[in-house]
């Protein structure tokens, strides 16, 4: 009972961010589809340039628990972790729906595992993991005031690795934020990155679409 209230408050705590997607949805009831997939489609690149696109209003993305949609097109390929850094903007959608960066994204134990950060329209941000298509918090939501809130603005996320404390270190325009860790045992090359959106329930389909810029830097 005690575990499952410290799980119902972070849900609760995090839903400023519009994570519905993410939240661990008991055995019973996990829908037919999952609210949580790799889709690369909907990322298209810019010609000849680590620029993407995201866009859409499908209705088909709108479900109660909200729908996340990833892409992890870059490779790790050094036995350290090499800092991933991307430039976002939001341009349309739910102002509290997360988008931002995936990372270290491999198989552990023969089951699909990534880390991610997301940030919203309202300066907050958090840091989860995915593990065979459930979530869980590192970091829930939190305040930054380094991060630049609205629509049409950019943001910065980086994310690097101290090898020494075992700790990833969280930057947001160039300002550190938070470090944290995890108990995983993560093999860094050959693992993938990407970016990732987040459509929330209250996403106004088809009439307004979710738009996100990113950049790889």
């Amino acid at each position: 009972m005690k575990r499952y209230i410290i799980l119902l408050t972070s849900v609760v705590l995090f839903w400023s961010c519009g994570l519905k997607a993410f939240e661990h949805i008991p055995e019973d009831e996990i829908p037919e589809s999952p609210a949580i997939q790799e889709e690369s489609s909907l990322f298209v690149q810019d010609e000849g340039a680590d620029c993407y696109v995201f866009e859409t209003n499908e209705t088909k993305y709108i479900s109660e628990t909200g729908y996340t949609l990833w892409t992890s097109n870059y490779v790790n390929e050094s036995v350290g972790f090499q800092e991933f850094s991307a430039r976002v903007c939001k341009l349309s959608g739910n102002k509290e729906a997360g988008y931002g960066i995936v990372f270290c994204a491999q198989k552990i134990e023969g089951k699909p595992f990534l880390l991610t950060v997301l940030i919203n329209t309202s300066g907050s941000y958090s840091v989860g993991k995915v593990t065979d298509g459930v979530f869980s918090y590192i970091l829930t939501s939190k305040t930054a005031y380094s991060l630049n809130s609205g629509y049409g603005v950019y943001n910065t996320i980086s994310v690097s690795h101290d090898n020494e404390k075992r700790e990833f270190v969280l930057k947001f325009n160039d300002v550190q934020t938070d470090r944290f860790s995890i108990s995983e045992d993560l093999v860094f090359k050959d693992s993938r990155a990407g970016f990732v959106t987040v459509i929330s329930d209250s996403d106004d389909f088809p009439e307004n679409p979710v738009k996100v810029t990113f950049e790889k830097l």
